[in-house]
């Protein structure tokens, strides 16, 4: 990252905040070893070491500790001109997007800009290539649709923000802690845009367990933001009704899902019983009908796919969002768990493992 920070104009002045949230494997050395083998005349970089009791709170805490300690740098920093980007410890950002970013910020009236996310190598096994379907394509899909009204949503990786934003809205402790911060700042008056130019790389999960791990704490989060959040949304003089719109939707997507799982349930087995009533014909039809309807939208988001990603063929770019829609099933029942942990009172921040990894930074 300092390498890419250097590419910069002299005139961007750079700093890298590394913070160790409290692990107990040997990151905090190696922080210390890139603090001084990286060293850069134009870039300043920082260690910070959070120790338990008050590290492993979840990312909002950590990202907090970070912020409090720019805020206490003898450097007194323009809170309007001041950006701070979030790039987690799998991530990667290039010089040329990072300008972009800027670019943004200044042609754009925004407190953060979002970049798009991508997963560094899509090789490794079909769940990697089907996150990258997922973050370049779908979430790319629906983050385009929410700059056309004005708004869009933090991703965590590649979040970038002012100082003033950062400083007037900060950090909350929901398990989404990026959507949460979204919506904090919605309540403020703040602004964001997404930049699908912009590109994040980082680590996908490789295995099941823990993918369901994360997505389990998504749904959840996004839960707790739709029983913290939702009516202060709904309320709110400063959000445009359209905005309001789209992000209740978004919050109440989970508790939709669990209905929809069980009605999609029982007409598949109406259906079958149907079958065996001499009815194959209405089936058959009703059965093309869906299908057709399903791939037809999920092409659009092998276009949208194609669009971000130029390394491969439209043809492999639609024939992989196709697979998105058995990734989907396998994750379609996360709401019912994140539903009973929410009610049970199970609330747990468990970093991702990435690469294989248990204990890998999220």
């Amino acid at each position: 990252m300092t390498l890419e920070l250097n590419k910069l104009h002299r005139s961007i002045k750079t700093n890298i905040v590394l913070i160790n949230d409290g692990s107990d494997d040997h990151t905090l050395a190696r922080l210390m070893k890139m603090q001084h083998t990286l060293a850069s005349p134009h870039t300043n970089i920082y260690v910070l070491n959070r120790v338990l009791p008050n590290a492993r709170t979840g990312k909002g805490g950590a990202l907090n500790y970070g912020l409090n300690f720019i805020q206490n740098l003898p450097t007194k920093f323009d809170t309007t001109h001041t950006i701070i980007g979030i790039v987690d410890a799998d991530g990667f950002i290039s010089a040329d997007h990072i300008k972009m970013v800027i670019g943004t910020f200044e042609n754009n009236p925004v407190g953060m800009v979002q970049t798009a996310v991508s997963m560094n190598s899509t090789s490794h096994n079909w769940l990697s290539k089907m996150q990258d379907v997922e973050f370049l394509g779908a979430n790319s899909f629906m983050q385009e649709c929410r700059n056309t009204i004005g708004q869009a949503i933090a991703s965590g990786n590649g979040q970038f923000t002012t100082l003033k934003m950062a400083e007037s809205v900060k950090w909350g402790n929901s398990l989404l802690k990026d959507f949460e911060f979204t919506i904090r700042g919605l309540l403020q008056g703040f602004k964001t845009i997404f930049l699908p130019q912009a590109i994040v790389y980082q680590e996908a999960v490789q295995k099941l367990v823990p993918l369901w791990k994360q997505r389990i704490r998504w749904c959840e989060g996004s839960m707790q933001c739709w029983v913290k959040y939702s009516k202060q949304l709904f309320l709110s003089p400063l959000v445009k009704n359209i905005v309001k719109t789209d992000m209740l939707l978004f919050l109440t997507m989970p508790f939709v899902s669990m209905i929809l799982n069980v009605a999609n349930s029982v007409s598949a087995f109406m259906q079958f019983n149907n079958i065996f009533k001499q009815k194959l014909l209405p089936v058959v039809m009703v059965f093309i009908i869906v299908l057709m309807f399903t791939l037809f939208v999920w092409s659009l988001i092998g276009l949208e796919y194609h669009q971000n990603d130029h390394q491969r063929s439209v043809f492999t770019c639609i024939f992989l969002s196709w697979q998105c829609i058995v990734y989907n099933f396998i994750l379609s029942y996360i709401p019912y768990f994140a539903f009973s942990y929410l009610v049970t009172g199970h609330v747990k921040w468990d970093k991702t493992a990435h690469a294989q990894t248990a204990h890998a930074t999220n």
